[in-house]
């Protein structure tokens, strides 16, 4: 449940302030291509994201920004790194962006976030493709004390990133800034400041 919590805040709190927002269910959609032995393959993504970017830039003259949380924002990424994809949207915020993203989803997979394990699903490394997203603006943001995705794995993925990309580190006491949404709100809005304000020429 922690996982699915922190976008609906972050969806809500965009569209009260005027935002366009485009809200995406990244675990129903994993699951959807998860039957049998078959799962989402990293190919096949990207092109299912600008499906939902031409949806979301209708009548208008700015490209959409991609703000993703946890696996959202691993998914995020993936969608940014692929250059037809790269054309269509303005840049990523991530939220709680984790290393190791899975590409499939099973009911059985909750239980893995009750004992933090790994999911026994395919895999993509973050930090292996998020230099792809480059040179669109990324701009992270993470909790102090995320209980999935630790700081020192964090730093690490952000490293790997190309400029431009700017990271806040707001302290809070979880994964979902439980204590701490007030400063979480205003991240997200310099975020999405930050990420318009430095597009590509």
């Amino acid at each position: 449940g922690g996982w699915i919590r922190l976008a609906p805040h972050v969806a809500r709190m965009l569209a009260a302030r005027g935002f366009f927002v485009v809200g995406f269910d990244v675990k129903a959609y994993l699951a959807s291509f998860t039957s049998g032995k078959d799962t989402l393959r990293p190919e096949d993504e990207p092109g299912d994201y600008r499906v939902l970017v031409d949806f979301a830039a209708r009548g208008s003259i700015r490209k959409p920004v991609l703000v993703g949380t946890s696996e959202g924002a691993g998914l995020s990424v993936l969608a940014a790194a692929d250059p037809r994809t790269k054309q269509t949207i303005a840049g990523v915020v991530g939220l709680g962006l984790p290393q190791i993203n899975e590409l499939g989803w099973r009911w059985k997979d909750g239980l893995i976030y009750l004992t933090h394990g790994v999911p026994h699903e395919p895999t993509f490394d973050t930090a292996a493709i998020i230099d792809g997203v480059g040179p669109l603006p990324l701009a992270v943001i993470h909790s102090t004390r995320d209980e999935f995705v630790p700081l020192a794995e964090h730093r690490r993925v952000f490293e790997a990133a190309r400029e431009p990309k700017a990271q806040w580190i707001v302290n809070a006491s979880d994964h979902n800034f439980s204590d701490n949404r007030a400063e979480l709100d205003k991240r997200v809005l310099d975020a999405i400041a930050w990420v318009k304000a430095h597009q590509p020429e």
